[in-house]
Order: C-alpha cells, then structure tokens, then sequence
C-alpha cells in the first residue's frame, strides 16, 4: 500500500469532531470522549494510529448499532467490523472503506444515586495463561484425532491455531512486563517467538500434522518456562496420544518424533 492511500494526517481529530457533534444531538449519549493516542499531545499520532473513543449511555447496544450507521452514512462505508461485551460494556472496532480504524467503546451509565460498582483487581498472569494452555492442549488433542482419520483438512486448521495460541500467551507475558495492554510499536524480545514458530513443520498431510504439534506443544513449555509461569506444564497426556498415533496410524513413525 502506497503512502497516498493512507488516510490524511489529523483525520481522528476532525472525524472526533464530527461524532461528537452527533452525540450532543442523541439524548442517549451522556459522555463521549476522546482516549489513546488521539488524546496524546499529538507526538505519537500518525496514520497507523486509530480513533479510541469512549461513550457513557443508557443503552450501550442501541447507541452502537446507531453510532455505526451514522459512520457508515455520513463518512464512509464499513469495510470490516468486530464487536464484543455485553450490554453493560460493548466495544465495536470499524475498518472504513477509506482505511480510517475506530475502536468505539459504550458503557453503560450508572443510576443516579447508585453505588459505584467495585472494580475487580485484574488476574495474575496464571488466571490469563491457564485459559491459553486449557484451549491449546483441547484443540492440539482434537487435531491429533483428525490426523489419525487422515482429515488433513480440519487438522491443519487446527493445528494452525496452535500457534496463534502460544503468540497470545506471549502478548500476555509481554503485557505484564511492561505494565500496559497498548503497545504502539514491537521490535522487543517477544517478537521472537513468531520467528520461533516459522520453523514448526508446515501441517499439510497427517504426519506434518503430528511433528507440528510436538513442535508448537515444546514451543509453548519453553515460553512459559523462560518466563517463570509453571501452568499446567506436564503435557504427558498429549504426547502419549501422538506416540500412540505414531506406533498405529503412520507409516514413518520416526518422522514424527522430530525435535
């Protein structure tokens, strides 16, 4: 993509604008405000940077939808979108055909005269990972069984998703080791790993499939391991399965047990 298709310079500010003026006019919208780095003195906003912007309402979910509409009407198209929460807290991320990123969060306002709800402190690192290592060993046990049935199809996906697993687990790590879950540029220590994970064996026949998942399992124990998080670390189960596939199912056992 060439500089010129990027949008221009300074567009958060004045697309802020813009929204803001619509929800002075939306009885509904009780605050809107700017964050990230749209609110920064203007140092770090460039053109990769997107519009951060937090709405306090009384009905986080219809605001969206109607939020969303007025974007995609008055400014430009909607060429992709995500959405997550709840009716207390939705958060909607906009892709405009333009190229110009929102990421729109609606909370819901409290009564007045009620009591503030009490923040609960964040997990420890160990409350996040042990989710991360729960759904990779269930997705690595399920590829496995694909691989045995010769389904190549479903096992790579699977097995494919491994990886994405253990990068998460190091985004995490590198949250806690830096205090922060907004991090506008990479380059550190834990960009690594993705190199790390190009070298796992390419899951595209039903032995590929095996040796990736040792692979990525031994990739996923060194990341936790380098980093002190002792979660869950005993795969036993996991590699008993794939040596039991190796013994009855292919014909090269060996090439599966690649380190």
């Amino acid at each position: 993509m060439s500089h010129s298709q990027l949008p221009a310079v300074g567009w958060q500010h004045t697309l802020a604008s813009a929204l803001t003026g619509f929800a002075s006019r939306d009885e509904r919208i009780l605050d809107i405000r700017v964050h990230g780095s749209t609110a920064d003195c203007g140092e770090t906003l460039d053109q990769w940077s997107d519009l951060d912007l937090m709405i306090t309402t009384s009905e986080p979910l219809a605001v969206a939808e109607d939020l969303a509409q007025e974007i995609a009407e008055h400014h430009a198209p909607v060429f992709a979108s995500n959405q997550s929460g709840d009716t207390d807290r939705h958060t909607r991320r906009l892709v405009l055909c333009d190229l110009r990123r929102l990421d729109l969060t609606f909370v819901a306002a409290s009564p007045r005269g009620a009591p503030k709800a009490v923040t609960a402190p964040p997990p420890d690192v160990r409350g996040l990972i042990d989710p991360l290592v729960n759904d990779f060993r269930f997705d690595a046990v399920l590829a496995v069984c694909k691989a045995a049935r010769h389904d190549v199809l479903i096992g790579a996906h699977l097995t494919l998703g491994l990886a994405r697993h253990i990068l998460v687990a190091a985004m995490v790590l590198r949250d806690r080791s830096k205090g922060t879950t907004h991090h506008r540029h990479g380059d550190t220590r834990y960009d690594t790993w993705a190199t790390r994970l190009a070298a796992a064996p390419p899951p595209y026949d039903p032995v590929a499939i095996a040796s990736a998942i040792r692979y990525y399992t031994v990739a996923l124990r060194d990341l936790l391991t380098e980093h002190g998080v002792h979660s869950r670390l005993d795969n036993g189960p996991l590699l008993a399965l794939l040596d039991t596939v190796d013994d009855h199912t292919f014909s090269s056992p060996s090439t599966l047990r690649a380190e």
